[in-house]
């Protein structure tokens, strides 16, 4: 009997090894692609933290008509303006209301940003998925992400409050659908991509330079029913869901913010790097229809007065996958030169990366001026409509204002500028160099109330129409009239009270009534206090804490209730320390100067 022995060479034994080995190939790859995965998910991570540090930072140009925008979807539960981007705003709108936003968050801004986060984060992973579909490799994919979320540049387009960023991940959802190296598959993918696309540009109306790229993909896979088919879905699409007017707004809001010169100044490395990476892949077979949809947004980027920030915030996740997408084909094989160019250029990026989101972290804003406005509009105008920007108008509403007692700039006319009482804020500042018959009422308006300093100053402005108190010569017929006030025999008061009177830092109403009241008896003005921001307005004293000797405090009251017209006081209140006497904000002009 002969016995059978296994061979190195036997064809089952070859077969249990083949499997074996397949099966082991299989298991690395899957180790690999959730060690990318999860690196993947760090790094966008890391970029919402990044993000959520700096929601603090300062309002750029534009923003404030933004977030107006969500509140009013948030907690109005309307649009203010249906053609100006509305599927955005019902988008970042419907996550405010979702999670309570503006009820945690201390600002307006802040809560309005925060789902801009989180669709930054979606973009990056997005990012990730559409560079594997490009045939990139894992660890490419992965640091174009890294990329984006350490730029400087990146992070202040991606926290930004603008239609593109809500845009932006279907887009590139749409785009990574598209991007596939069969001719013939199923139809499914490319009506799920159209859809995207279409729900892209009309959420933001720049978006649809990017169709360019998915135009591209599918004109390469030279099936003409197909293109013409999802062609006339698309156009049928957006015309029904945004139309001429919609997308002709949208545009308009596009081309409000920062030139494209202040961004690309934060990092002008990125900004070279995308912009040679993106003419670079234009010579790349795998590269070049995301090179094409890249090269139309920088194109209209550098328009002067177009949509610089927009087409740059559509930009700047697809110019970094070219970037790593061009080192990744110029350094495969192995070439030395071009990783030592790779290695110095990440060297170089790091420190000013760093310090770039030092400064956006840290530069935050004070909201304790608008707060301190608020309250002091609540207390002296409730009823009086005043203009401001979007922010501010909305944290006067969240405040407890009358949103019929706010306007914002953008519905407020060149007369109506003029007429109205103003509420300068940083924001309002950002949009005075295009709005002419604003900035000339922000400059001749009269000043009655400042809070903050340096870039946090919100001052309170009433109309130039009413007259100015703010003169010499009115100061001059206050003092001379507080004067003979303080030198009457009938009237007392302590040194401070003196000296207030005897400057010309007293309302006009309250010496006029004084001067009458002390020819009926004696009286004790025991203080003139101040209303808060008022005095850093140069604005004269219009409170008075009176007291008399000889008779009960409710004659005193009665005699300023009973005065008529501009010397009848807004409230007349009796306290255990005398009766406090208050007039309305906005001193009358030329009430004295007949009498100086």
């Amino acid at each position: 009997m002969t016995s059978h022995r296994w061979s190195v060479e036997s064809a089952d034994r070859v077969g249990v090894r083949g499997v074996w080995t397949a099966a082991q190939a299989r298991a690395r790859a899957l180790d690999l692609d959730i060690l990318t995965i999860a690196a993947v998910l760090a790094v966008a991570a890391l970029a919402a933290v990044l993000r959520l540090g700096a929601l603090g930072s300062p309002a750029q140009a534009g923003e404030g008509r933004n977030v107006s925008q969500v509140f009013a979807v948030d907690s109005l539960g309307a649009l203010l303006d249906a053609n100006a981007s509305p599927l955005a705003w019902l988008q970042a709108g419907g996550y405010t209301a979702l999670t309570e936003a503006f009820v945690r968050h201390e600002t307006a801004l802040g809560a309005a940003r925060e789902p801009m986060v989180l669709f930054a984060v979606i973009t990056g992973i997005l990012m990730w998925v559409l560079s594997r579909r490009m045939g990139l490799s894992r660890l490419t994919g992965a640091i174009a992400v890294g990329i984006v979320a350490l730029s400087p540049m990146a992070l202040g387009l991606q926290l930004g409050v603008r239609p593109e960023n809500v845009a932006m991940p279907w887009a590139l959802a749409g785009i990574a659908l598209l991007w596939t190296p069969r001719k013939h598959r199923r139809l499914a993918p490319d009506l799920w991509a159209t859809l995207f696309l279409v729900i892209a540009v009309i959420t933001a109306p720049v978006t649809a330079l990017l169709i360019v790229t998915a135009a591209w993909l599918i004109w390469r896979r030279r099936r003409k029913r197909l293109s013409l088919m999802l062609a006339s879905l698309f156009v049928l699409g957006t015309g029904i869901g945004m139309g001429l007017a919609a997308g002709l707004a949208g545009l308009l809001i596009a081309a409000e913010g920062p030139r494209a010169q202040e961004w690309i100044a934060t990092d002008p490395l990125l900004a070279t790097a995308g912009l040679l990476a993106t003419l670079l892949a234009l010579f790349s077979y795998r590269l070049r229809p995301l090179a094409v949809g890249v090269l139309a947004l920088v194109a209209v980027a550098v328009i002067p007065g177009g949509p610089g920030t927009a087409a740059l915030a559509l930009a700047v996740a697809p110019a970094a996958l070219l970037v790593t997408g061009i080192v990744e084909r110029a350094t495969r094989p192995p070439r030395i030169p071009a990783v030592i160019l790779g290695v110095v250029l990440a060297a170089t990026a790091v420190p000013s990366w760093v310090g770039g989101l030092r400064a956006s972290i840290s530069n935050r804003v004070d909201p304790e001026p608008v707060a301190d406005a608020s309250r002091w509009l609540q207390e002296n105008l409730l009823a009086t409509p005043v203009v401001t920007d979007g922010i501010t108008w909305v944290e006067l509403v969240r405040g407890g204002r009358d949103p019929k007692a706010a306007k914002l700039v953008i519905d407020c006319p060149a007369t109506c500028s003029a007429q109205s009482w103003l509420v300068v804020t940083p924001g309002l500042r950002l949009v005075l160099s295009r709005r002419s018959a604003l900035a000339q009422a922000a400059a001749t308006g009269e000043t009655v109330a400042v809070f903050g300093t340096g870039d946090d100053r919100v001052e309170i402005h009433r109309p130039s129409i009413v007259g100015t108190t703010d003169t010499e010569e009115e100061r001059q017929a206050r003092a001379e009239v507080g004067a003979k006030v303080a030198d009457s025999p009938r009237i007392a008061a302590p040194i401070t009270v003196d000296q207030t009177l005897r400057t010309g830092r007293t309302d006009p109403r309250l010496l006029t009534t004084l001067a009458a009241l002390s020819q009926t008896r004696p009286v004790r003005v025991t203080a003139l206090p101040e209303v808060a921001g008022e005095d850093a307005a140069n604005q004269p004293r219009r409170q008075a804490l009176l007291t008399a000797a000889e008779e009960p405090a409710d004659e005193i009251a009665q005699f300023f209730t009973s005065q008529n017209g501009v010397l009848r006081p807004e409230s007349v209140t009796t306290t255990t320390e005398g009766v406090l006497i208050r007039y309305p904000a906005g001193t009358p002009a030329g009430l004295l100067i007949p009498f100086g």
